[in-house]
């Protein structure tokens, strides 16, 4: 019998179309594109599972409305969107996509990162605006990123990915994580640790890699900035809330350090009209593991993944772990 699945936005048909045989879907139409928290509550009562897109938010009050949800998968590594503590009290499980999403979240983040750091963007405007190639020939802007320090705060697959990239272009690379490698595993990585405050002040460009928890709020603020290089540059593809953009904003504008690349924001969907019309900012719409390879291996690692658990057999992906002890 064929376990009730439950998506919260669209999927085109020849992504889903291989899991129909496994799930019965109700999923929102093409044109609808996603469904609403109270269409969610209309639709979650004798669902098995639930997969979550668009960072759909999965509370208590729709958890405890989930009557038969024994699953529900998260379309990206992140789980902040999701009561992880409620879940696992209402004995559901959840389950992310970690695997799937680690080198295309470290291309975009490594591409952002050279974007801003070369100011890609901005040449980019001038040859289109001017037309020809004119440009100052001594342009103290950008920076040569061979021989410069790269700090990876988060050292987990993304952050390790991104550290193979940047390597391989000559940066010497630095990380922080309250997991240290073993020192083994730092030489066959060619990577060093570094205390948190050693990294943000003497990195040339530092790059966020954390889980968003109560407890990363805000890690980065107008004080960790001001213990920036003033040449450094900041770059996130993690999640928003960690950094405090306020005080970013803040860096920013006055100089504190000398460029930013973003793919997440505090509050969004929405990014703040400050930040666009800044020009030593690289800003894109967090869509770090946007291809459709990526899509579709994501698919496969939460679905597949849902599926198998709700039949029986663990997954290595699953959030909250302590469930499985308990089955």
């Amino acid at each position: 019998m064929k376990k009730k699945l439950l998506i919260t936005g669209f999927i085109p048909e020849y992504l889903i179309c291989s899991f129909r045989d496994r799930f019965d879907i109700t999923m929102p139409d093409e044109e609808k594109d996603r469904f609403t928290l109270d269409e969610v509550k209309e639709r979650i009562k004798g669902q098995d599972a639930l997969f979550t897109l668009y960072a759909f938010k999965f509370g208590k009050e729709l958890i405890e409305m989930a009557d038969s949800v024994k699953v529900v998968a998260n379309g990206g590594v992140g789980f902040d969107n999701i009561d992880v503590k409620a879940c696992t009290e209402h004995g559901i499980f959840v389950v992310n996509t970690p695997t799937s999403v680690a080198e295309p979240t470290a291309e975009m983040t490594f591409a952002i990162m050279m974007a801003i750091t070369k100011g890609i963007v901005m040449y980019d405007r001038a040859a289109r605006a001017n037309g020809n190639t004119v440009q100052p020939f001594f342009f103290d802007r950008d920076i040569l990123d061979y021989g410069k320090t790269l700090g990876i705060v988060g050292f987990g697959r993304i952050g390790q990915a991104l550290g193979r990239k940047a390597l391989g272009i000559g940066m010497n690379v630095i990380y922080y994580d309250p997991l240290r490698k073993s020192r083994e595993e730092e030489q066959r990585m060619g990577v060093r640790f570094a205390g948190f405050d050693e990294l943000i002040s003497t990195a040339d460009v530092v790059s966020c890699h954390m889980p968003y928890t109560p407890e990363s709020h805000h890690t980065f603020d107008r004080k960790v900035f001001e213990r920036m290089k003033d040449t450094a540059y900041f770059i996130n593809a993690a999640r928003g809330p960690i950094v405090n953009q306020e005080d970013l904003i803040w860096a920013l504008k006055n100089h504190k350090i000398r460029g930013a690349g973003l793919d997440v924001y505090e509050f969004e969907p929405d990014i703040p009209k400050e930040l666009t019309e800044l020009e030593n900012v690289v800003l894109t719409p967090h869509v770090g593991s946007n291809v459709i390879e990526c899509r579709k291996e994501m698919l496969e690692e939460a679905l597949g993944g849902t599926y198998k658990l709700l039949n029986g057999t663990e997954i290595p992906n699953i959030v909250n772990k302590e469930l499985i002890t308990g089955r």
